[in-house]
């Protein structure tokens, strides 16, 4: 092989021959008129009609975010840092619940709820690890880290280590530590925000749930990533003094100002001078058309198509309860605890929370944020509250009493115009003037409260099914229990709505067994699904890789079988095979199996299917 391409590359020549004159970004504002209460509307009319070749296969949608965190004012006093306190769970894409799209008026996308949890199957199964570092940055994924989750089925009590961490499935952990027991401080000592934590701890039983050779696994790192990509937070030199950070700013730019517009994200402190209540992190998030939108990722050169995009969001505003540890004169530990104070509220008509709160316990991102602790330290604990929140351009919750605006004042779509040579156009309309655009469409269904034993079905009937995903999620009544006791409340959600979990960027480690799918009554699978390895060597391995994840040296997907057995239990099988005579015909879909957890759960199932559209590449015509 090696000897072929040196041959190869030998004897051919490339043609200097230019086939682009121009490439230039074009971009339209959003149709909202400054309001994000509810749809966002996104229409290619201004640029369809610029005369050029439009790329919508690498079109952008750019969302200016406000992610905001408020408490009292003790709670953020000016040499506080919380920059590691927020984050979005993996992936901008989780700020869209869905997604329809038209075609010169004509729908050739369906509106399908969880679209944010489709899509990050999708590029967990198909980006390769250059793609993650070329694009992860710019679009906010970073997979979390398959052994980071902690399940805290409990309130808080003096005996529970994990509930610095919130209730249900947890994976918030951001800190290396060799301790688990909640952030108290030694008896009868005096702890202040911002000194170096105590060497030691009093020899007492740590009263986490988790053995001593695991704790450091419990970090997610992914977490971590996301929220270094996020966390710039500008500081000048002041007159004769330099910090770590500000030395670099000298050289970066004059001022704060300066630096906000350079960079893609910024920390602003809100509330008074002084008294500061809060923390807001202004970014914007760059979604890719084709990450979310199968059609747009088979789209090829077009002139004159208008193109229509319906978005609902996943605006989110929760309020969290922070108690301090302490450790008492008389030695007893009382545990730090995190949990919701409100279930969260959706703006724009979505079924997820992007946001994941870090864990409170020692040296974890929201930990400086708890108030200080007195010289005489009780086993009563001190509150602090947080509002929390997620919004596009500016703060959509008048429960804020900051209200923060980002630079950029609308979402924007951006493709880029290609210029073709009259000699590269007159050659690419003789060979396809016409263009068959065959891409994947997909319909959601949720099989609720599954404890054991499920057999339902789907669908009566879909033509073209290429593929049936499944991903379970954490219920309510499962992710957590809010019988807490002392000081300890807290709401309960179900993991998709909680910020404590990565759920929605990555499924739950729910066991699912004798699995199997039937297409209008016959079995896709001779025998049951019942091993790890089956699910994942058989299907999930060849779901969406490069060249099936066949060629060696030549590969993609970042789901690895470590990675699918702790965590990323997606249930993914190929349903493309069949006869000729069977292509469009409808099937109907019945799922099957049996969930080995205790806990129950809701199965959200994505039935991928065929769909296809003849388009004229000169006018953008769809061709009937």
């Amino acid at each position: 092989m090696a000897d072929s391409l040196v041959f190869a590359e030998s004897v051919d020549s490339e043609s200097s021959e230019p086939i682009m004159m121009d490439r230039q970004w074009l971009y339209v504002n959003d149709q909202n008129n400054s309001s994000y209460g509810s749809q966002i509307i996104l229409d290619s009319t201004a640029i369809s009609n610029s005369g050029a070749y439009l790329g919508w296969n690498e079109g952008l949608i750019i969302c200016p975010l406000v992610l905001q965190i408020e408490g009292p004012s003790t709670a953020f006093i000016a040499t506080n840092s919380v920059d590691y306190a927020l984050a979005l769970k993996s992936g901008y894409f989780q700020l869209l619940h869905s997604l329809s799209v038209e075609l010169n008026n004509g729908s050739v996308v369906q509106t399908s709820n969880f679209l944010n949890v489709f899509t990050s199957f999708k590029c967990l199964t198909s980006w390769s690890d250059n793609d993650l570092k070329n694009w992860g940055a710019v679009t906010g994924f970073f997979p979390d880290t398959s052994t980071s989750w902690v399940y805290n089925s409990i309130a808080s009590s003096a005996t529970n280590g994990l509930s610095p961490n919130g209730l249900g499935i947890c994976n918030n952990r951001t800190a290396f530590t060799t301790t688990m027991f909640s952030n108290a401080i030694l008896a009868g000592a005096t702890y202040v925000q911002n000194t170096v934590l105590p060497t030691s701890f009093p020899v007492l039983n740590t009263p986490a749930t988790i053995s001593a050779n695991s704790k450091n696994q419990c970090v997610n790192l992914g977490l971590l990533q996301r929220q270094r990509w996020l966390a710039f937070s500008p500081t000048l030199a002041v007159s004769g003094t330099l910090s770590d950070s500000s030395n670099k700013m000298l050289l970066l730019g004059q001022n704060t100002v300066n630096l906000n517009a350079i960079f893609q994200s910024y920390i602003q402190a809100t509330g008074p001078a002084g008294a500061e209540t809060g923390r807001a992190i202004v970014f914007n998030a760059v979604i890719r058309l084709k990450d979310i939108c199968d059609f747009f990722g088979k789209m090829c050169l077009l002139k004159g198509a208008t193109i229509r995009l319906y978005l609902n969001t996943n605006q989110t505003y929760f309020t969290v309860n922070a108690y301090a540890g302490t450790i008492s004169t008389a030695g007893v530990v009382v545990p730090a605890s995190l949990s919701l104070a409100s279930t969260p509220v959706i703006l724009g008509g979505g079924g997820t929370n992007p946001i994941m709160v870090s864990s409170l316990d020692v040296g974890q991102g929201l930990f400086p944020a708890v108030m200080s602790i007195g010289t005489t330290p009780t086993e009563k604990q001190t509150l602090t509250q947080f509002k929390v929140g997620l919004s596009i351009v500016r703060t959509q919750f008048s429960q804020f009493t900051s209200q923060v605006s980002a630079p950029m004042q609308a979402v924007r779509l951006y493709v880029p115009a290609y210029t073709l040579t009259p000699q590269a156009e007159a050659r690419y309309l003789a060979m396809s003037p016409t263009k068959k655009i065959v891409y994947n469409d997909f319909f959601q269904f949720t099989i609720p409260s599954v404890s054991g034993s499920f057999n339902v079905l789907v669908s009566n009937g879909l033509p073209s099914l290429r593929s049936v995903l499944c991903v379970p999620t954490i219920d309510k009544i499962s992710n957590g229990s809010d019988a807490g006791a002392g000081n300890y409340v807290g709401v309960t959600t179900s993991s998709l709505l909680s910020p404590f979990s990565s759920t929605g960027g990555s499924p739950d480690p729910i066991p699912i067994t004798q699995f199997n799918i039937q297409l209008s009554g016959k079995n896709v699978y001779n025998a049951n699904i019942d091993y790890d390895y089956r699910a994942f060597v058989e299907q999930l391995v060849s779901s969406n890789q490069l060249n099936g994840g066949m060629t060696t040296g030549l590969s993609s997907g970042l789901i690895g079988y470590n990675d699918f057995e702790q965590l990323y239990r997606y249930i993914y099988t190929n349903c493309s095979r069949g006869a000729v005579q069977d292509v469009g015909v409808a099937k109907s879909v019945q799922i099957q199996g049996n969930t080995q957890s205790q806990a129950t759960v809701s199965i959200l199932v994505f039935c991928e299917f065929e769909r296809s559209v003849v388009i004229n590449v000169a006018s953008g015509q769809v061709v009937v």
